[in-house]
């Protein structure tokens, strides 16, 4: 009997004028657009909020960990009396790409896309000229808290953005709006009367500063290319930059802490770097976990936001710690 009226049914059909065969061919396939379009609209709105998610753990993980290892080295170099900030700035990029092989190469938790374009060439004249300006900023950052407040080099830090932008444009990575562009001109200028106003000024201090400053837009513009113009995974191009990275400072740290090291260690004194090592492992592991979230936030942040509005961002996160420095730590500033 089902047969018989499906049959039926079928033999009206092709009764039926071609015009009203074609209506309900035509309708189906509406309902059928319309229910793709509304679930494709969904899906969209669902990457979107994915994407949001993302972003905000992402800075809120940067906005944390920086400041975090910022006054956990400024303890060691300080406090503890181990003043070789080039040492304890390989210690971060050695941690991570110990990490990046954990990912890529034990636990195999990701996968290198991009290893068929890194060739030799290309690596050289990408990933070297990174790592060596990663070297640079890191290093030379390092050391300015040899000389200079916490408070201070954060205002000063506050420049980033300035130089920043003029790599981007001279690099013709990216062309930032004028309101981004007025943006930076208020900050270089509120740098520049923290500057005057710097109760404990130095002029090697500073002049580190802001060769770090320099060497790090360098790299954020370089990055920048790498993750976003060049579509490079994040942890994928810390996995190739963090070695050479960590050898450059390593051959500098080589040639201007080791001798130090060396006679310090000689005289079995407190200040001996084994024994300061030994006796605050904790801080310096605590130093190297915080270097491979640094790393793999500021990476992730390039590629979500740009390299602008990530300094703006540490240019934020700088003022907290200025603010922290002042009212927790004791650090004199002037009014």
């Amino acid at each position: 009997a089902p047969l018989i009226a499906r049959t039926a049914d079928d033999d009206a059909l092709s009764r039926t004028s071609p015009s009203i065969r074609g209506s309900a061919v035509s309708n189906g396939d509406s309902n059928a657009a319309a229910s793709a379009t509304h679930q494709s609209k969904g899906e969209l709105s669902l990457m979107k909020v994915r994407y949001a998610i993302e972003v905000v753990l992402i800075t809120a993980v940067y906005m944390t960990v920086g400041p975090a290892l910022i006054l956990v080295n400024k303890r060691i170099m300080s406090d503890y009396g181990f003043p070789y900030p080039i040492a304890i700035s390989a210690l971060g990029q050695l941690s991570s790409y110990l990490f990046c092989v954990l990912c890529f190469r034990v636990l195999r938790t990701h996968t290198r896309v991009m290893s068929e374009h890194v060739t030799w060439p290309f690596y050289v004249a990408n990933m070297g000229v990174v790592g060596a300006a990663s070297a640079g900023s890191i290093a030379l950052g390092q050391g300015a808290y040899l000389y200079m407040s916490v408070a201070y080099i954060q205002m000063l830090k506050s420049l980033g953005p300035v130089v920043t932008s003029c790599c981007l444009v001279g690099f013709g990575v990216e062309r930032p709006s004028r309101a981004l562009l007025g943006c930076v001109l208020m900050i270089s200028a509120g740098a520049a009367l923290a500057s005057y106003g710097e109760l404990h000024f130095s002029a090697y201090g500073t002049s580190m500063m802001l060769m770090s400053t320099c060497c790090e837009a360098l790299r954020l513009v370089l990055t920048q290319k790498l993750v976003v113009n060049l579509k490079f995974p994040a942890l994928e191009g810390l996995y190739y930059y963090s070695p050479i990275t960590a050898a450059w400072m390593l051959l500098a740290s080589l040639a201007l802490e080791l001798p130090a090291m060396v006679s310090t260690h000689r005289t079995g004194s407190e200040l001996a770097p084994a024994a300061i090592v030994a006796a605050h492992w904790v801080d310096f592991a605590l130093a190297a976990v915080l270097g491979v979230l640094v790393n793999t936030s500021s990476m992730l942040m390039v590629k979500y936001t740009g390299a602008v509005a990530l300094k703006l961002l540490a240019t934020a996160r700088n003022a907290a710690l200025v603010l922290f420095a002042v009212l927790v730590v004791g650090e004199p500033t002037t009014l």
